[in-house]
């Protein structure tokens, strides 16, 4: 079928299109994605709005105590710019580890958010800074809600029709460390098969400890363990294998209750790759936190 396409300039332009989206209609940032799952086949879009010619959706500044993240900033820029690597490292890091270095020119976090990957290597990032996100409705308004809320599930968000994710907003917490690990399964273009976002209060020891682990479950997993094993203390291999182990049996658990097969036909050994993986993962997370302390 034809489609039509709609490259607008303004907030108010976009606003406007998104007023003539149908349930058929898509919006396209860096288009990795879509054009991914489009190539050679009808996919019976109506609409494509593009994002490409919206400033104000790649720039990235502060604002009121907050880091302004527009939708439309791909991962490269994020990776490189000075404030993210100041206040939110582990978000630099994940950027700087998404895809291959073409991807990371073209693709944006609020194409990554938008996705709903399990596997999205900005979901515990947001989640771990208690980010919020600005979404942009077709009367030209806006509205934010927390990060953790715009996950629903696998390919899942709480966008509502002829509504378009904006921008992504990260209050600044003084006086904390942060880092990312992932574990993918391809060397160069890596997808997440588990990745670990942490961050802590700095100090002689690790205090407030806050983690997420991702691509584990269909939205990222709250690591409330970690501060009870490793906060206030020094930590050694005991404290490394107790945070192994919990993190094991959960990994376990959510695959056992797991109501939808693997959609690739793996063995039982590759079934229980993330539960021996993740030891590699807590070794290295920990191995990061001590080297920034």
């Amino acid at each position: 079928m034809n489609s039509n396409y709609i490259q607008p300039r303004t907030r108010q332009e976009l606003s406007q299109a998104l007023g003539q989206m149908t349930e058929n209609s898509r919006i396209i940032a860096g288009g990795t994605d879509l054009m991914a799952s489009d190539h050679g086949r009808d996919s019976g879009t109506d609409l494509y709005i593009s994002l490409f010619c919206l400033g104000d959706m790649a720039e990235i500044y502060r604002e009121d105590g907050w880091v302004r993240i527009g939708a439309g900033a791909v991962h490269d820029a994020i990776e490189k710019n000075p404030i993210i690597q100041e206040n939110f490292r582990a978000l630099s890091m994940a950027c700087s580890k998404v895809g291959s270095q073409q991807i990371r020119n073209k693709g944006t976090i609020g194409g990554n958010l938008v996705n709903a990957s399990p596997a999205g290597d900005m979901l515990p990032c947001v989640c771990l800074f208690l980010g919020e996100v600005e979404i942009l409705r077709a009367d030209d308004t806006t509205y934010r809600m927390p990060a953790r809320d715009f996950i629903l599930g696998a390919g899942k968000t709480a966008l509502k029709p002829k509504e378009a994710l904006y921008a992504v907003w990260l209050p600044i917490q003084e006086g904390r460390s942060s880092t990312f690990v992932k574990l993918g399964s391809r060397k160069e273009v890596t997808i997440a098969q588990i990745s670990m976002a942490v961050s802590w209060e700095k100090g002689e020891y690790f205090q407030k400890i806050e983690g997420y682990l991702g691509a584990v479950d269909t939205r990222p997993i709250y690591l409330e363990e970690m501060n009870h094993i490793l906060a206030g203390r020094a930590v050694g291999r005991e404290e490394r294998e107790e945070l192994v182990s919990s993190l094991r049996e959960r990994i376990r658990v959510i695959r056992e209750n797991r109501k939808q097969p693997p959609k690739l036909k793996i063995t039982e050994a590759e079934q229980l790759y993330k539960e021996r993986a993740v030891r590699s993962v807590v070794y290295d997370v920990i191995d990061q936190m001590e080297g920034e302390s």
